[in-house]
This record gives C-alpha cells, structure tokens and sequence, in this order.
C-alpha cells in the first residue's frame, strides 16, 4: 500500500506524516507493530526529540507541547474521531511532539526516527524467530 494520492485511503494526504514518504512508511510499520514495540518506539522517538533539541539548543518547550497535546487529543466520550495512535498515550504523546517540531528539524529527525523503528522491530522480529 502506498500513501501517494487522496485514491489511496480517505484520509491519505490528510495526515500531516504522508507528506514525507519516509515517514509515512515509518509511520505504517508502527501502526502495525504490537502494542510492546509501540510503547519502546514512542519511548525512543522522544529521546531522540529531546536529544536533538538539547544539541541544537531548539526553543521547542516540551511544558508547551504537552499543553498543546491535551487539547488536541481529548476525545469524544463516544470514542469516535481516534487516530490510530490516540490508543495510546506514550504513543500520541510522542507522535504528537515530532509533529510540533520545527519543519527544519522534524526534517532532520525523520531519517534517525524512521532507522530506529525499522531496527527495532526488525531486532524484535529477529529475537522472537531465534
């Protein structure tokens, strides 16, 4: 499956990660991984954020985009208008801080976060077949 055009899925091209095809298949294998990869991915994502941000001393304000995050992921009581990575908080959470990133350095990010998430359910894939 590809994320190319609005043909794709109704929502393809209204997601925010399927402008950059890297990371909208980074993207696809997470929503596809068990939650237990989920929960470590997310964990590294926002490692790899504040990493970033400390290196390049980013005015990124993880306080703001926590803030931010809650307003924009309070659900409906009836549980309808979830994203797939709503399901989980860590997930969201740090879905939601690449998102928030500067383009300049989300750009930069994008390749490390997309490696990460290959490596790591290919690690997982490799443990559970041995």
């Amino acid at each position: 499956m590809t994320a190319e055009g609005p043909q794709d899925t109704p929502d393809s091209g209204n997601r925010w990660y399927d402008k950059d095809p890297v990371l909208s298949r980074a993207m696809a294998q997470l929503r596809d991984a068990p939650d237990k990869q989920q929960a470590q991915i997310a964990l590294n994502i926002i490692k790899i954020i504040v990493e970033h941000q400390i290196e390049q001393d980013t005015e990124l304000n993880v306080e703001d985009i926590a803030c931010a995050d809650a307003k924009k992921t309070a659900w409906p009581s009836d549980g309808r208008n979830r994203r797939w990575y709503d399901m989980h908080e860590t997930l969201s959470s740090a879905i939601q801080l690449l998102r928030d990133c500067p383009d300049d350095l989300q750009t930069r990010l994008i390749p490390s976060i997309a490696g990460m998430i290959e490596q790591t359910l290919h690690d997982d894939e490799q443990t559970h077949s041995a």
